[in-house]
């Protein structure tokens, strides 16, 4: 399979599910259907990859204002590709298992898919991770879906920075 390029989420409300759509380097497209519980437990997982180390006699908020920071920075650039477009050739299944790993400051995700048990891998830098949570959170959002497990710098980064003050400091 040539390497994956592109990707985007979308909300599919008679399936209830997420579908996390890719496009690889000759064009072909796949569908990877997430429902609400496999979603929790990815976002589970991937929330402490993103962890900041912070000194430790920081403030305890050290650490939810530089993730709001990076969050803002990450989706200043959001937005400027299309969406991948599905077609009837595009193939497509239920997501059984992700496998994440660090990849420099982004994650690689491979996912397990499908009656025959297809593999997708999907590489990701730390901006696009950051946009994709983003993404699913809006997603969670419009599906109805518990948004319990969120932290504030993905539900709303700029309410969390504007927080530290004008100046940039950490109060």
């Amino acid at each position: 399979m040539a390497e994956i390029t592109k990707f985007s989420l979308v909300y599919d409300a008679p399936e209830d599910r997420i579908a996390w759509d890719l496009e690889d380097t000759d064009g072909a497209t796949t569908r990877l259907w997430l429902t609400q519980r496999f979603c929790r437990l990815m976002i589970t997982a991937v929330l402490p990859m993103l962890s900041k180390p912070v000194a430790e006699d920081a403030p305890p908020e050290r650490e939810t204002t530089l993730q709001a920071w990076e969050q803002a920075a990450a989706m200043s650039d959001f937005g400027r590709t299309s969406g991948v477009r599905v077609t009837t050739a595009t193939t497509a299944g239920l997501v059984g298992q992700v496998q994440m790993a660090p990849a420099g400051s982004g994650i690689t995700f491979t996912f397990t898919f499908g009656q025959a048990q297809e593999k997708r891998v999907v590489s990701a830098s730390g901006p696009a991770v950051r946009q994709t949570l983003a993404v699913m959170y809006r997603l969670h959002e419009e599906a109805g879906w518990p948004v319990d497990l969120w932290p504030a710098w993905v539900a709303d980064p700029a309410a969390v920075a504007a927080a530290v003050g004008g100046e940039g400091r950490l109060n």
